[in-house]
Parts: C-alpha cells; structure tokens; sequence
C-alpha cells in the first residue's frame, strides 16, 4: 500500500490492517519473510553515530533513540543503566553499535525491527518466548520488573486496550509511555497493556508507527481502552515492481501507484481499465463504445506499433495475462503501472507498451472479519438526438426525392402522411436500466496462515434493450507458513458471465441495430394496439421485402454470450539462507466462451432467412516461473539486492463456428443448427511460447546514490527462424538530492528525487504463425492413380514465409524528477520521455505473379513518440475540515519515422454508413504522418444556383462541394489531405476529497483535449433523421447549407462522406464521479466495525462541442488494431449517467 500524505481516514480499512500487520512483524520476527526479495527491515538499514567518552550506558541508549526509530526495553534489576562507557561508532548497523557497547559483560540483546531487548537470559530463549503462545508473549513483556528504563512504585495498575479507529481487533506493539520519564511497556498481540503510574495525575503516551500519538490523563480509572488513528505520512509507500515490491523512495524508473482510493470506482466499472481512466499520468483508456461489458482500449504513452496490438501486458498477482482483465474491482487492492523501459524491461518482449500490474485483496493476520459492499442504482441515456417529426421527415424527403432523379409521384403519398404515427425510436429503444452489486468478503489468519475470500454478483442492465451483462465470480487468496524458513501460497479467481448483446457487427449496415434505430422512420408504428411489435408499410414498401421493426430486432432473436474464466497461480519460497531466497510459481488462465445466436427470418440481418450460429472459442496460459534472489550483507552504506530467473509460458487458442441458414421452425432456436438448409463450419487452432530468462540488480549508496539494471533475454515462437531470440537490457540512476547535507535542513524541501533512465522492450503481440506461410484447401484437383480426383492442401498464396522477421523494438528514455515540498503538504514527479520504436513489423505487398504471394510481413517501419507527464497532490486544508487534490497532466508526441520505401498505409470502413455510399478510406498513414490522421476531402459548403464550380463542372445546385486542395483545376482523390487526428494532444484528471467528521465528499474530473472523430453516426442520421437534415438545400430551401442532391455520396466521382464536415473535435470536459459518504460510529456497537453508506453519481456532466451520443466511443472494427483503426463513431451504443446508493458494513 502506498502512503497517502497528510491525508487521514483517507483509507482508514486498508491502511490500519497493513499497520496491524506491521506491528505483529515487529513482535514476531518471521512475519517478514515474505518482503525479504524487495527490501530489508528498518534494523538492517538504520545506521547510527556516536563518539561518547564517559558517560552512562543511559545516555547512550537516549542518543541512540533520538537520532533513530530504535525502543529499548530492559529490566533495571538486570541492566546497570548508570554504567559508564566509550563508544565510538560511525555510520554502522545497530548490531555492531549494541556489541561494542556490551562487550564484556553478561547482557544480551534482541533486536525487534525497531524494539531492543536488553536481558541478562539466553536472547535465544527470549525470542522464543516471544514468538510463542499471546498468553507467554504477553507475560515476558508485562511480567513485573521489565519496564522501560527505570523502576517504578506500584502505587496503581492501569489496564487497557489499543484498537486502530477503524478497526475492533487490538493493536499490537504499541509504545505506552509515563510521560515525563522512561517509564513505559508496549501492548501484546491483542493490543492489551498494564502499567503501574504514581498517581491520578499521570498521563501517558500512546505512540506507534503509522499513527498519530495520543496522549491521555490517568484520572480516576483502572481501565483505558483507546483507538488511535492512522498517521498516513508515517507510512511509506510500497510500489509492487516486476517480480518483487520496492519503496518508492528506491524506485528508479517511472512508475504510478493506485490504490482503491486513487482509482475510479462505481456501478459502471467492471474492469480494471475502466479504475484507471484520468487517474494516471500517460495513461489514455477509451471504450470503444457503452455496451455493458464492454472492452476498453488503454494505451500508455502513445503507440508503438502499427500493425500490433498497443495494449499494455496485464499481470495479476504476478501472472502475466493479456488485456481485458475482467475483476470485481472491489477485490483489487492496487494497481501499479510501469510506464518507461527501466521499470518494464524485466518483461521485456511484452514491456513496450507498458506493464499494468495488479495486486488483488490479501488475507490479514488477525481475528476474522466480515464485510459486506453493495449497491443498487439506475442509469439513464447521457444525450440524446435531435430527430424531425414525422411531418417535417417527410416533407423534407418528398422535396429531395422531387430535385433528383424521380418518377413523378411524391415518396410519400397522401396515405402515408395522414396516418397520425409519429415514434421517437431511440426513446422506444432505450430505457432506465437497473444496476447492482453485492460483494461479500472474509479476511483473517494467525501467525502461520492468513486468506482472503471474496464473492461477488454484478448484474448491470444496458441502455438498449435486451443488452444485459452479469458476472457472478469468486477469489480465494491463501498463504500459509512452514517453519522460519519456507512459506506457500495460491491466488484463484473463477468468474461466469452472461450476457445478451444487441449487435454492431462490422460490414454490412443491418447488422447494426443502433444503425436501425437512428434510421427508423418515425411514420412507422414501434407497436400495433394488441402489444404486438409493429409492421407498418409505406405505398412504395407494397409487395417488397417485409421491414424489420428494429423494436422485434432487439428483441426477438436470441443473442446468448456466456464466458466462464478461471485463472490461479501456486507459489513457494524458501529462505536457504539469510538473504538469499528462492521462489516457484506455477499458473494456469483458461477463458471458454460461447456466442449463440437464432434470428428468425422476420428479423434477420440476411433478410427474410433464418440465420443460427453456435461460435465457441477457447483460450488457455499455462506459466511456469523461478527466480532466486539475493540480499548479502555490506557495510559503509552500501546495499544489494539480485534477482535471476526464468519463465516458459504456452499459449494455446482454439475455435469452432457452426452457422446455418434456412430453418423449418424458430421454436429449437440455435439448438438444432444440423436442421438447416444451408451450413457451414469452420474450426482454427494456434499455439505459441514464450521461454524467458531474465535478471535484476538494485544498488544504492548512504540510501541517496540509486541504482537498476535489468536485462531480459525472451525467445518467442511466432519470431523469424533466424531471430527466435532477443535480449532487452535496462538500466536506470536515481539521486536522492533532498538527503544531501546542503538540504538535509531545508524547511521548503523534503523529497527531492532526480531520476534517468534508458532501456529496450519488445512487442510480441502478434499472431501465432506471422513468420509462416499459411495453407489452404486448393481448388486444383490432384490425381495419384489415373482414375480419380482429390483435392488437396496449398500455399493459400497471401501471405510469404519470412524467416528473418524479428522484434518489434522500443528504446526508451526516460528523465524524472520527484519532489516534495512544505512537509510533503505538496508533493509530485514530473517526466519527460523519448522513444523509439525500430524494426516495425508491415505487411509489404509483393509480385504475386513472380512470388506466389501477395504480402509478406517484415521489418520495415519505424516510429517514435516523445512527451511530457506532471503529477501533482497537496494537502490545501488540515484541520477539523480537510481538503485535499490530486491531478494529472499528459501530453505526447507521435511521429511515423518510416514505412515501406514511404508507401503509405491505407485503411477503409468496414461497412457503408448508407446505402450505396461504398466503404471509403478514412485513413491513410505515411513517414512524417501521426496515428490517427484522418484522411480526407475538405468540405466547402453547397454549389449555389448559377455557380460554376470549375473543379466540379459536373455538379447542380445543391450537390456538396470540395476544396481543389492540390490547385490543379480538378476535383479527384489527389486533394485529399489531412483532416483531423484522433490522438488527443493531452489528457487530465483531476480529484478534489473534501472531509469533515464522518463525510466525504469525492469530486472527480476527466479532460480529453485536441482528438478527432469520425462521425459515421452524423452521416447516416443527419441525411434524413436528425434535425441537421432540415437545413439541406432544396428547390424549397436555396439558403440550406448542408448538400441536398447526392448529400455525400461522391456523385460524379466528386468527393465522397469521409470529409471535414464529420471529422468533429471531440475533445470533452466530463465530471466523470462525484460521491458522498457517511461513517456512522460504530464504537457503540460491539459486533459491528464499522458502517458506511454513499450514494454517487458517474458521467454526471460532460462539456463537448461533439454532436455524437458520447466524445469518448471510437469503435475497433474486426481485423483492424485499435491503435490504427480507432476515432470511427459508428453508431456505438450510447452512454449513459449512472445514480447509485450503497452500503459498507464490516463485522
């Protein structure tokens, strides 16, 4: 968990159970084991000083703890406090410091991380009893005599209990002090404490780290049960680095840390994406569109690839899995995410486009404990369109049927118009949908085994009807200890999912039931007067193909999508000897998911055809990984730690698809497709490996000099025969300049970190057999006796074999620095970063008359992305009210370097946005270009009665005209240029959390700024639905400024509808959540821990110039990457606000 500055109540359940844990460490030893590969304990780090001549063996304790976390204990009958001694120490361990000052004599000592006990028995016997039953451990610290420093009269005994504030168990370790004197005893494992004071008059101290010292006057009671807060700037932030955790303050590469409370949480998020979006600088998620479930694409400091995918590599409790990562959020504890080369390298084929890591609920030591977290809510449709009447539709499409091509009789005739219909679609189609969520989770465990349970139930209905997601899951996390030296544990997590999703199919227009919808006519009834969906038809519909109410299209067919998820890790570490430990894990990751689908005839996409389909599809990880690390120990300031190990993941992917058309009954749906007229399977299997070696340095001087070095060596499978292997080294310095001596006394300053750092990472995300050439059945028939024929397999004459293909490479750089000002009241890191990405993997056209091949896939592009990252917190109010912010700022730079011989890169829609408009290029990529350019005509308005338009001398009145951008005197597909750019040019986020007794309030705002969409949507509505229509030029209307004749259909070869009128900035402004909180107390109640309710609000504002449903859709059509295919609104389901209340009750 990482510390949170200034901040109380922040995260008071996380943060107090991680400080339980940190106080039954210090009294157990051994609890630490586990940490040991990261870091060493405070005792081993802590350095002390001294040049005392002559003085008492209590002085010299006293300065050993001012300048120091060091506590000692000792009995006053055994240790002779006013002993005089000499000592001279410089810069060394508390060992060596406590042997020199007790050489000679019969004492002993036992150091507990920061705890020293001082005793003339055997310190083996001592430890023992320490580490034994609470009853034995309670009786060596509270037993008559060993208190601190002194003895005292026992003129009255004062008993008690320490709790956190949040929590019922007791707090373990936990200094009690006489104030004014050395007089003191800590609390045992239960938090339970005794202690004579002199008087009534007496106060004590209650002190512990990572919490706030409270100090209470004795009175008139033998009994003092306190709870004291959460210090959260006493705590230091732990970061979860690849194969290991490490303090932030060590940390030497660029690196963002989230936990629960930093992260976007409500009813709509139900991945781990979604927690991320505007909480991280250099972290863009978008989605591609609202769909319950849904997946999001998130990119982490621009794109590195073209033809790859640009996802980060997920890695879940330390297994490395692909993107869409689907977890109740409530299970994760944090996410940490590796942004440049230094910190992902260790995963290097798979670190270039950064490594997300994420750190699931783990059991605490500690009576059991109970919670329960759910809430209900509803969602209604964010915006919404503005659609013309049935009167104005119509007359508007009689007017522009009569200026074109007719055959002399209106579109609609006096019977159409006069039937009184007059349906919103999208309002018939859409609905307030019910949202919820119910997670129940039990965490405990003694000094050798702890676990952590939870069960979850998120069922979520979309806006569109019919559209449904459920996932009932479970996660199990178990660790246990065996002995002092060896410890084994397991993660597991199963999840089911169901859902019924509408469909937005790319290809053809009618698979698209958004499509249906915003086209739908609004003469057209959506039901008849018995209920029964409606089938009006218009004259000129008599005798054609019936219509299809997209109403009966939502939902009549069955659309059935189950997965069902499973994934588990088993681990073991053993400690051979001190400070070097070996670690094994074995894991596993299976996804087995079915779409089923029945379309009657009446509503299918085919049209007037029966269409059923059984799709089932397969994905299984297997990983087996060891590493071995070492921490010896070194003197002068010098410290260590190595890591070396190995990894072999296997991938395997299998399908089949069963479809059919043509079935003589609807009643068995998908359950007989063999009744089918017409069938048609088709199966697909692929497997590949990965087998890595890989290792880690970290060094540092006096904690200020840093240093990583990290080398990756990954063999892969889908790689050329000739380049199997990579290595992909790292290498990263870091100067802690705030523990200087020129400011080791600076009021201003308090953390002042300058980091640089330079690696190589791979991608590797890409198809199994990419360097292979592929077969396919042959057309040719082949005869082996004379007589007969058979058909045989073939090249299938795409794809050439390339076995020189090799990495993907990224070279990063990456400069930080981290700062801390006014007692971290303000505190940040700013980055700015550079990378080159060589050896671009393109498919490259070839002769296929001289080859065979049409295309073969090799190293021929390069591209680089540059930027700048702030993170910024304060503490702005810390008093009874507090007030504290965070923000992030992102802004990157994308250049394409290079292509094949500077060929540009060319991609289509997938499907037409109306009919007859054809599948235009929107985008065209060459050297010097950006992502995301969009590529297109420019729009210049409506060619006006009497005009001549020299480039167009083709075109009437009222048909669009185009700017003749290259001033050749003619209109054609030479003017087209760049018209706009997807990537945004910065991103932000930024939280506000407002606390006052027990209220918080959370305000949280998201800003994308600068990015481009495609509005296909404004295409296919704005023709002839939306309100935008009215103002196309007609014979009627001469002063519309929006095409009339042809609209966009590129008529006379003039043009086309990829263009500026519909690229639109879709940069927003967006209150993305606000939430309220109340904590009861609960102090009252003795089997309740505490009680919390809320209510929320998600997507409560957006601020955008964007005529779409949302700014943030950009939807990824099959057989095109996210990175080159994203900025398209192709009719995306819409999006919606989100009012939830719920409830948080620990027991």
């Amino acid at each position: 968990m990482k510390k949170k500055l200034n901040e109380e109540k922040i995260a008071p359940h996380i943060i107090t159970k991680i400080v339980r844990v940190m106080r039954i460490t210090t009294l157990l030893i051994t609890l630490g084991i586990m940490n040991v590969m990261a870091s060493s304990s405070y005792s081993q780090k802590a350095k002390i000083s001294l040049n005392i001549t002559d003085a008492s063996l209590e002085m010299v304790l006293d300065e050993i703890e001012s300048q120091s976390e060091f506590y000692f204990l000792f009995n006053q009958k055994q240790i002779d406090a006013n002993r005089k001694v000499r000592l001279n120490a410089k810069n060394q361990k508390i060992e060596t410091v406590l042997e020199k000052l007790f050489k000679g004599t019969n004492v002993n000592f036992v150091v507990f991380d920061r705890q020293i006990v001082l005793t003339t028995s055997d310190p083996v016997e001592v430890s023992r009893e320490l580490n034994s039953n609470t009853s034995d451990r309670s009786r060596v610290m509270t037993k008559p005599g060993v208190q601190l420093r002194s003895k005292l009269n026992d003129d009255k005994l004062v008993t008690g209990t320490v709790t956190s504030a949040d929590e019922i168990d007791g707090l373990p370790g936990v200094n009690v002090l006489l104030k004014g004197t050395s007089v003191g005893t800590i609390t045992d494992i239960s938090g339970r404490f005794s202690l004579n004071v002199p008087d009534e008059n007496s106060i004590l101290v209650f002190s512990s780290v990572g919490f706030i010292k409270q100090e209470v006057i004795v009175g008139n009671r033998a009994t003092i049960d306190l709870s004291l807060k959460a210090d959260i700037t006493a705590l230091k932030e732990i970061v979860v680095v690849g194969y290991g955790t490490v303090e932030k303050k060590d940390l030497t590469g660029a690196v963002v840390s989230l936990d629960q409370e930093d992260m976007t949480m409500g009813a709509s998020v139900s991945s781990a994406a979604q927690m991320l979006q505007g909480r991280a600088a250099g972290v863009e998620v978008s989605r591609g569109d609202s769909k319950p479930g849904g997946e999001l694409s998130v990119v982490i400091r621009g794109y590195n690839s073209i033809s790859n995918s640009n996802e980060p590599l997920y890695v879940v409790d330390g297994f490395p899995m692909s993107a869409g990562v689907s977890i109740n959020p409530s299970d994760i504890e944090s996410i940490d995410i590796l942004k440049d080369a230094s910190a992902s390298a260790i995963y290097g084929s798979r670190g270039s486009s950064g490594v997300v890591l994420i750190t699931t609920k783990k059991g605490k030591r500690g009576e059991v404990h109970v919670s329960y977290d759910g809430y209900g809510g509803v969602q209604k449709i964010n915006n919404t369109v503005e659609f013309l009447n049935w009167n104005d539709y119509s007359a508007n499409r009689n007017q522009l049927y009569a200026d074109d091509n007719n055959d002399g009789n209106p579109w609609y005739n006096s019977a159409d118009l006069s039937n009184g219909i007059d349906t919103d679609w999208l309002k018939e189609g859409t609905r307030d949908a019910g949202v919820q969520s119910h997670t129940v989770s039990a965490t405990g465990g003694d000094e050798t085994t702890r676990f952590s349970l939870s069960l979850n139930s998120f069922r979520q209905e979309g806006i569109l009807l019919n559209t449904d997601f459920n996932r009932a899951s479970i996660r199990l996390n178990v660790d246990r200890k065996f002995g002092k030296n060896a410890n084994v544990g397991m993660n597991f997590y199963s999840a089911k999912i169901d859902a019924l999703g509408a469909s937005n199919r790319p290809g053809f227009r009618s698979n698209s039931d958004m499509y249906r919808l915003l086209r739908a006519e609004p003469g057209r009834a959506a039901f008849n007067d018995d209920g029964t969906f409606g089938s009006t038809s218009f004259s000129r519909e008599q005798g054609g193909p019936p219509w299809v109410n997209p109403i009966g299209r939502l939902v009549v067919p069955d659309r059935d999508q189950n997965q069902f998820r499973t994934y588990a890790n088993i681990w073991a570490d053993y400690k051979i000897l001190d400070g070097l430990i070996a670690k094994i894990s074995v894991g596993f990751d299976n996804t087995a998911n079915t779409n089923s689908t029945f379309e009657p005839a009446k509503y299918s996409a085919g049209g007037a055809v029966a269409y059923g389909a059984i799709l089932e599809s397969k994905n299984e990880n297997y990983i087996v990984e060891g590493t071995v690390s070492y921490t010896p120990e070194l003197s002068d300031g010098h410290t260590l730690n190595v890591l070396a190990g190995a990894s072999d993941q296997k991938f395997e992917f299998r399908s089949f698809d069963a479809t059919g058309n043509g079935f003589p009954t609807d009643k068995t749906s998908y359950n007989n497709l063999a009744s089918a007229s017409v069938q048609n399977i088709a199966s697909w299997r692929s497997e590949n490996r990965i087998i890595s070696f890989f290792g880690r340095a970290n060094y540092s001087f006096q904690d200020k000099y840093l240093l990583t070095a990290t080398i990756r060596s990954d063999g892969a499978s889908q790689m050329g025969a000739n380049n199997k292997w990579g290595a992909f080294p790292s290498a990263s310095v870091a100067w802690r300049v705030s523990d200087e001596d020129f400011l080791n006394t600076s009021n201003l300053i308090d953390n002042l970190k300058l980091r640089v750092a330079y690696g190589v990472t791979g991608n590797n995300n890409f198809s199994a057999y990419t360097a292979l050439a592929r077969v396919s059945p042959t057309e040719k028939q082949y005869s082996f006796d004379g007589s007969s024929a058979a058909s045989g397999l073939g090249p299938d004459g795409r794809f050439a074999p390339n076995p020189d293909l090799k990495w993907e490479t990224s070279n990063m750089l990456n400069i930080g620095l981290d700062f801390g000002f006014w007692g971290s009241r303000l505190f940040g890191a700013v980055e700015v970063y550079k990378t080159q990405t060589v050896d671009m993997i393109i498919d490259k056209s070839l002769s296929s008359a001289s080859t065979g091949y049409s295309v073969i896939r090799a190293n021929i592009g390069e591209m680089s992305n540059s930027g700048v990252e702030l993170s910024l917190g304060g503490n702005i109010i810390d008093r009874g009210f507090k007030w504290t912010a965070s923000g992030n700022f992102s802004k990157n730079q994308n250049e394409i370097v290079k292509l094949d011989r500077d060929a540009p890169i060319v991609i289509r829609l997938a499907r037409e946005p109306v009919s007859g408009y054809g599948q235009e290029a929107y985008r065209e990529m060459v050297a010097g270009g950006q992502m995301g350019d969009f590529y297109g005509y420019t729009y210049d308005g409506v060619v006006q009665v009497g005009e001549t338009y020299g480039p167009q001398p083709l075109s009437k009145p009222g048909e669009a005209k185009y700017k003749d951008v290259n001033g050749d005197g003619e209109l054609n597909a030479d003017d087209r240029s760049i018209i706009g750019n997807a990537t945004p040019d910065f991103t932000w986020g930024l939280n506000n959390r407002f606390m006052y007794k027990g209220f918080t309030l959370n305000v949280f705002f998201q800003g994308v700024e600068g990015n481009d969409l495609l509005n296909l949507r404004g295409v296919m509505v704005d023709e002839l639905r939306s309100a935008k229509a009215a103002d196309r030029y007609t014979t009627a209307n001469t002063s519309g400024t929006r095409p009339g004749i042809g609209y966009f259909d590129g008529r006379n070869g003039y043009g086309g509808y990829v263009n500026s009128e519909f690229i639109e900035d879709a940069s927003y402004v967006r209150l993305k959540n606000v939430s309220l909180a109340y904590r009861f107390d609960t102090n009252a109640v003795s089997w309740l821990g505490n009680a919390e309710v809320y209510v929320q609000a998600e997507n409560l504002m957006t601020f955008t110039n964007y005529s779409g449903f949302d700014p943030e859709v950009s939807f990824s059509y099959s057989g095109v990457s996210q990175s080159s295919g994203r900025g398209v609104d192709d009719n995306g389901f819409p999006n919606y606000k989100t009012y939830t209340i719920g409830l948080r009750l620990g027991f």
